[in-house]
């Protein structure tokens, strides 16, 4: 007869958040070793190949920088987040030729046209759905550690959720973070330690 097997000791709701923090953790460090494959392949050469014309070059700017926009894009819209991504890139295509560095790195100005189309999606979305329904990906929002991370990012203040989604989906430096968002490196730290914490009461009290 097989021996029974004991029932998993549930998660107190402090173990349960710092679980789930630990996973910002792990996408940022994901995130680091993506930038220096991109400081590597040479993401500046890539950039002007693009620029260019050249298909192949922005190919290979969205294989190294589609899963953290589509994360970025998830933690705001949960359904509908693919169509926006795609719609992410066809509109960095369509303006490229617009893009200058100025200290800003390209996958910043791609979380500046990611942040317009989620814009324009909740635009059509207060269009044509009911006020008083919850949008479905919010409602999915729940169901698993990643997506209830998802949520409390996006029920964030403004200026903090942008620092998260740059640095820890993104991958960004604090300087870059700056450069982006127009403030300093020491308000960019400031405002990610506000963030956590803000990351983890919310958590806990799940």
């Amino acid at each position: 007869m097989p021996a029974a097997v004991a029932d998993p000791i549930p998660l107190t709701a402090s173990e349960r958040s710092s679980s789930i923090l630990r996973r910002v953790r792990d996408v940022r460090d994901e995130s680091e070793e993506r930038a220096d494959v991109a400081s590597k392949s040479g993401v500046p050469e890539l950039v002007a190949l693009a620029k260019a014309g050249d298909r192949e070059a922005f190919g290979d700017l969205y294989r190294l920088y589609h899963a953290p926009i589509f994360r970025v894009v998830r933690a705001q819209l949960g359904d509908g987040a693919d169509d926006a991504v795609a719609e992410t890139f066809v509109r960095a295509w369509g303006s490229l030729h617009r893009y200058r560095e100025m200290g800003v790195p390209f996958v910043g100005w791609l979380y500046g046209i990611a942040r317009n189309v989620v814009a324009d999606e909740f635009r059509r979305r207060r269009r044509v759905e009911p006020t008083d329904r919850v949008p479905e990906g919010m409602i999915g929002s729940t169901v698993d550690d990643d997506l209830s991370l998802e949520a409390a990012i996006a029920r964030l203040p403004d200026e903090q959720r942008k620092v998260v989604e740059l640095k820890f989906l993104l991958g960004l430096t604090n300087a870059e973070i700056g450069s982006v968002l127009g403030i300093t490196p020491g308000a960019v730290n400031s405002k990610q330690w506000r963030a956590l914490g803000h990351l983890r009461r919310a958590l806990e009290e799940r």
